[in-house]
């Protein structure tokens, strides 16, 4: 019975052994082992690769929550296999134009979703330009304002001393003779510096890079106030002397005997100036036009898209009525003369507070622009655009019929868009 029982334990651990030697041989369940370790190991080794390649807020399935501290509209999505070592620049999940969001699959094995574009159609969008311009005058005070047709009679100065029976008259006569007239042209940046308009209107996409507006602007901005003329004139004075017979032993008591005249002159001196005020303007217009919008710039350092774009419009302008009020002062010539004048460049009067002088009858002009810019998609639905360029606008016509100078200006606008 002790033999039986040896013999058994000795039979049972050579089994043992054996099976021991099968596994170190790589025969048998021991391989089986062996290769799931290794994939798991492999696996370890892939994802961490994975993980060093995908930024913070990047996932690699759709399927797959947003990482801690992330944003939803900061996940993007990577695409592309490990094994590769490529992993596809990630896209900015959201639906701004521009944009592009892969569409929820599955995920499988070896399986790059297909990225697919996701747009809005139609946008609303409000803008603020300011519209400065640097060509194209509004108004000529010197050929069509009051100072062309300043009238030197209408301000004759003068004094009489003495009398007939005492014999002697003396007259004395302060004008003026006209030299030139200064007056430069006004344009229309003089009188409205920044004309501040605001926008609305609605832009439809038409495909990734294409779109087209239409909006509706007001345009208003303070009229200026200031000189505007000069009257240069050269200044006379003249007294004349007339002698009278007072004795009737030398002939008839006032009968002039005869008159002697003296004149001096201050060339080159200021008679008049002219101040002008001009009422505020007031603009509605009405545009078309289409954008094109150029592939997004820095996508390595922005999250959200950053898109360049060109655009050209055209449209029509109604302009209400412009009109100035001119101020005339005149100079006291006499004082100039006599050495009581209390300014050294002349002592003035007002001769009149604002005689209205209408330039242009309220009108409608044509204009076209061509501008360019950068949108960024700040929220899915929502956008900031900055752009500048180039307005030409037509001409106006003066009231009296003749016609005026187009407008060249350089309109630059802040742009909020809104998708729906």
């Amino acid at each position: 019975m002790q033999l039986n029982a040896c013999s058994k334990i000795t039979v049972l651990s050579s089994a043992a052994i054996l099976l021991s030697g099968c596994s170190w041989l790589g025969i048998g369940g021991g391989q089986k082992s062996y290769q799931a370790q290794k994939a798991s190991y492999e696996s370890t080794s892939n994802t961490q690769a994975t993980q060093k390649t995908l930024g913070p807020c990047q996932i690699t399935s759709a399927a797959q929550r947003a990482p801690a501290g992330c944003r939803p509209e900061d996940v993007t999505l990577a695409f592309g296999t490990p094994a590769s070592g490529y992993v596809q620049q990630a896209q900015y999940t959201n639906n701004g134009y521009g944009s592009h969001v892969g569409a929820p699959q599955k995920a499988q094995a070896g399986y790059a979703p297909q990225v697919k574009s996701k747009r809005p159609w139609l946008r609303g969008q409000f803008g603020l330009e300011i519209d400065r311009s640097f060509s194209g005058n509004l108004y000529q005070p010197g050929v069509s304002g009051t100072a062309a047709t300043y009238n030197r009679s209408l301000f004759v100065e003068g004094n009489s001393t003495g009398s007939i029976a005492s014999g002697q008259v003396v007259n004395t006569t302060y004008t003026s003779i006209a030299e030139r007239i200064v007056a430069p042209d006004i344009s229309f940046d003089d009188v409205y510096t920044a004309p501040l308009r605001v926008s609305g209107g609605l832009e439809a996409i038409l495909n990734k890079h294409a779109t087209v507006y239409a909006s509706a602007g007001y345009t208003r901005a303070g009229g200026k106030k200031g000189g505007g003329a000069q009257i240069i004139d050269e200044l006379q004075q003249t007294v004349s002397t007339s002698d009278y017979f007072t004795d009737p032993a030398n002939g008839p008591v006032g009968t002039l005997i005869g008159t002697v005249s003296n004149t001096t002159f201050i060339p080159n001196e200021v008679v008049a100036t002219y101040n002008y005020e001009f009422n505020d303007l007031e603009k509605y217009d009405f545009e078309a036009g289409g954008r094109y919008y150029f592939n997004p710039i820095l996508k390595t350092q922005l999250q959200r898209p950053l898109t360049p774009f060109v655009s050209a419009s055209g449209g029509a302008a109604h302009y209400s009525a412009t009109s100035v009020n001119e101020n005339q002062r005149q100079r006291f010539i006499g004082r100039a003369f006599d050495g009581s004048q209390i300014n050294a460049d002349g002592d003035f009067y007002d001769v009149n507070f604002g005689t209205r002088t209408q330039i242009h009858d309220a009108q409608w002009v044509p204009y076209g622009a061509v501008k360019a810019g950068l949108e960024w998609q700040m929220t899915p639905k929502t956008a900031l655009a900055f752009e500048a360029g180039v307005k030409y606008e037509g001409a106006r016509d003066f009231s009296d019929g003749s016609q005026g100078d187009d407008i060249i200006s350089i309109p630059v606008t802040i742009r909020g868009s809104y998708s729906f």
